[in-house]
């Protein structure tokens, strides 16, 4: 399996995870009251670190070895500064206190999440031959 790929499905388990975990929290009547908030972040976050590492060894394809395992932990470094930079944005938007929704607390994982998934359904675009102009 290509990095490409395992980025691809490493993605949309993130994303799928995080979406389920704001199913549990929404059926569950709020924050910290679903049982399967915590496994279902877990797992949605460690999907997402699989996922930008391997974006990040993706988009060096062709490269020495040593250049694609610094490009996946700088991507690893570039995705949690993202996440963190989304959530301050989120932060200064949204209301704080008790008055604050849950869903602005999950925002910004759904913001990564999707990002890494359009990211990774970029690299893995099938790429048409180029023809000569005649």
């Amino acid at each position: 399996m290509t990095s490409q790929r395992i980025a691809l499905w490493a993605a949309i388990a993130a994303a799928t995870s995080w979406a389920a975990k704001a199913v549990a929290i929404g059926v569950s009547g709020g924050l910290d009251k679903s049982p399967l908030e915590a496994p279902l972040f877990f797992i949605g976050l460690t999907c997402f670190v699989a996922a930008v590492v391997a974006l990040g060894i993706a988009a060096t394809s062709g490269a020495r070895a040593w250049m694609r395992i610094a490009a996946g932990v700088g991507a690893f470094v570039v995705g949690i500064a993202f996440t963190l930079i989304v959530d301050a944005g989120v932060g200064a938007v949204a209301s704080s206190g008790p008055d604050r929704h849950w869903v602005w607390t999950e925002f910004n994982l759904w913001v990564v999440a999707l990002v890494a998934l359009a990211i990774a359904l970029a690299l893995n675009r099938p790429r048409l031959p180029r023809t000569a102009l005649a």
